[in-house]
């Protein structure tokens, strides 16, 4: 029920962001803070974990549900001065989960990991400066982006799971993508986002010029 409860959550997060971005820019940021509140949260979990300390089911919600909020409120109160923080921790955080193959050929992992999480920081700070000092269509376009990003993240799951696993994976691959295309679930997520993020940045600049 959780998992629903998210998914639903994120969707309709993510729609907001995407398509009402730029209007409700404060409230965007806002989501976009407990989003890296939830980061943050889940990190630490996970670093905790690594050092022997069981969390719980029930210690791990009330973990990523206090940072989510916190860091959302934190985010909406500071508006602007909390734009670059949160455009970082995001962006390093999903450059470092979908784009870590950009460094596989370094044969030490922590190295890889280093490599890739700067990499994350360095263009979470580029973008949040440029948001910062930005005209419309580069707010429209981030919020976009991030919508799109947190639409990915609920929607890809279930399109994968229902619809692209198996028989059914193989039949589109056949009959639409042809047989040197291969479907993944990190393609999927990229679809997903390059789909709604261009979806939601011409919707915001059409709502904006009347």
């Amino acid at each position: 029920m959780s998992d629903i409860v998210i998914t639903v959550l994120g969707l309709l997060a993510g729609c907001l962001m995407c398509f009402e971005g730029y209007k409700m820019f404060r409230l965007c940021l806002g989501i976009a803070g407990g989003v890296a509140g939830y980061i943050i949260g889940g990190f630490l979990i996970g670093i905790t974990g690594n050092l022997g300390i069981a969390w719980s089911g029930l210690g791990k919600s009330i973990v990523l549900i206090l940072f989510s909020i916190g860091f959302g409120i934190l985010a909406f109160s500071l508006y602007m001065k909390a734009l670059i923080a949160v455009t970082t921790i995001i962006c390093a955080f999903w450059f470092y989960d979908d784009f870590f193959f950009l460094f596989e050929r370094v044969s030490n992992s922590v190295l890889r990991s280093v490599l890739t999480g700067g990499a994350g920081i360095f263009a979470g700070v580029l973008i949040g400066i440029i948001v910062y000092y930005a005209q419309k269509w580069t707010i429209s376009l981030f919020t976009a982006f991030i919508g799109a990003r947190i639409i990915s993240g609920a929607l890809s799951p279930v399109l994968w799971s229902v619809l692209l696993s198996g028989d059914e994976a193989q039949n589109i691959q056949q009959q639409i993508l042809g047989s040197d295309v291969l479907i993944t679930y990190p393609l999927v997520r990229l679809l997903v986002v390059v789909a709604f993020c261009t979806a939601g940045f011409i919707i915001q600049l059409k709502t904006f010029k009347k």
